[in-house]
Order: structure tokens, then sequence, then C-alpha cells
């Protein structure tokens, strides 16, 4: 196998990978931004699990225990609105970190196999004038 055709299945390979790592970015990104707009909207409705506001009309052990329940339910879903979305989103933002960190290594190595593929042809270029001349050489001598 010739270095040019190495240096391009290496260019090949590192594309496919680029390509791979921007689409679970382009994913991750979705699914961070759909988790935003849940959280958003679950925020607005645990709110109403404080309506409706029961007053004086309903007194008792029931109406105490039945506060007591409702803002457990509330408490606890604030805390998973809050929360564990906003644990999930850091998740997600984290391994995108991750993703452009390898994103940027590979642009690295497509401009290095790139860079070596040019000096590769040059060198390939001045092999073959140098061939050429020997050759003419060699006739004109024998």
């Amino acid at each position: 196998m010739s270095l040019s055709s190495t240096l391009y299945s290496i260019q090949n390979t590192i594309s496919s990978r680029s390509n791979d790592v921007n689409e679970k970015i382009e994913r991750l990104q979705k699914a961070k931004s759909e988790i935003s707009s849940e959280q958003s909207i679950l925020l607005q409705e645990i709110e109403k699990i404080k309506q409706p506001d029961l007053g004086k009309d309903w007194t008792g052990k029931r109406s105490e225990e039945f506060d007591e329940e409702r803002e457990q339910a509330y408490t606890i879903m604030k805390n998973i609105g809050q929360y564990s979305y906003n644990s999930y989103q850091y998740t997600i933002e984290s391994k995108i970190n991750v993703l452009e960190l390898e994103r940027m290594a590979l642009n690295t190595a497509s401009a290095l196999a790139h860079e070596a593929g040019d000096l590769v042809n040059m060198g390939e270029d001045a092999i073959d004038e140098l061939s050429d001349r020997i050759s003419d050489l060699k006739r004109r001598l024998f």
C-alpha cells in the first residue's frame, strides 16, 4: 500500500469518526433541549398540586392529612423538577463537552493528515521527476 493510499484511508477514517461525533453531539443537544422543555412544563404543572385551596370550608383530621400528603407530593415533584432534571442536563452537557474535545482532536488529526498528504504528493512528484531525469541520463550515457 502506497503512502498516499494509507493517508487517504486515514483521512476517511477521521472523517467517518468526525461525522459520528457530530451526530452524537446533535442528538445529545436535542435531548438536553427536550429535557429542559419537559422541566419547564413540570415546574409549571406541579403548582396545580396545591389547587384548589381548600380554605376554611374543609377542616378536620382528613383535611390536615390531605394537606400534608399534598405538600409531600408537591415537595417530591419539585425536587424531581429541579434537581433530577438539572442532573440529567449536567450529565448530558458533560458528555457533549467530552465529544467536543474529541471533535477538536479529530479536526487536528484531519488537518495533519491533509498536510501530510500534501507533503507526500510533493515528494512523489519530485521522485517521479528525479526518476525521469535519471532515465534520460542513462539513455544519453549508455
